[in-house]
């Protein structure tokens, strides 16, 4: 199963490169491929890294604008995907340091808003109907160490390899890995106390 993902992976990391190409030599159209291809993505991790729904959304504009800034800069020394997480991760901290980033993203896609809307089955009607499985995740996500938070989700749910989380987070593999298990750990220890307490009839 992991073989087909890396594939999945390397092919869409083909597809990201000319993207990319024809962005920086201007194309518009390229860009609003781009965006709509990796927004999911980005929603989606933040939301997994604890935001709530309006910090998540100005975090995704943040994290696009930045993009588009410095997309010429962009080497393709590694792959698209693994540059863009490693934005989204230094956004989602400093979200959670400094609260909800400025709306500043409507003007690159030329529409009257339209760009800042989230995919409509990731908008608030799906989050309504979130199962309580999904509820539970996001409540014991919210409670782990920032870092060890960034690598369960990269891992566990992203499904990255250690490499790939390695790169993302600048840092070796045996500390991506030291992390992950650490993760686990708390992963597991949150959950059985949240058990508890839901046993007894407390709050989470």
């Amino acid at each position: 199963m992991k073989v087909a993902v890396r594939e999945d992976s390397a092919e869409m990391g083909s597809v990201d490169a000319n993207w990319v190409s024809r962005c920086q030599a201007g194309d518009k159209r390229a860009w609003r491929q781009l965006y709509d291809q990796h927004a999911p993505l980005v929603y989606r991790l933040a939301r997994r890294m604890g935001l709530g729904e309006e910090k998540t959304a100005d975090v995704c504009q943040e994290v696009f604008l930045r993009v588009y800034r410095n997309l010429g800069n962009f080497r393709g020394d590694a792959q698209f995907s693994t540059w863009l997480y490693r934005i989204a991760l230094n956004e989602v901290s400093r979200a959670h340091r400094e609260g909800a980033m400025r709306r500043a993203f409507t003007s690159l896609l030329g529409q009257q808003g339209h760009g800042l809307e989230i995919p409509a089955d990731l908008g608030p009607e799906r989050q309504a109907q979130v199962s309580e499985a999904a509820e539970v995740l996001a409540q014991i996500l919210a409670r782990m160490k920032p870092k060890k938070r960034a690598v369960f989700v990269l891992f566990e749910l992203e499904d990255l390899s250690t490499e790939e989380i390695a790169q993302v987070m600048r840092c070796g593999v045996e500390t991506v890995k030291s992390r992950l298990r650490h993760a686990r750990a708390e992963f597991e220890r949150l959950h059985k106390q949240r058990t508890v307490v839901v046993v007894q009839g407390g709050k989470s």
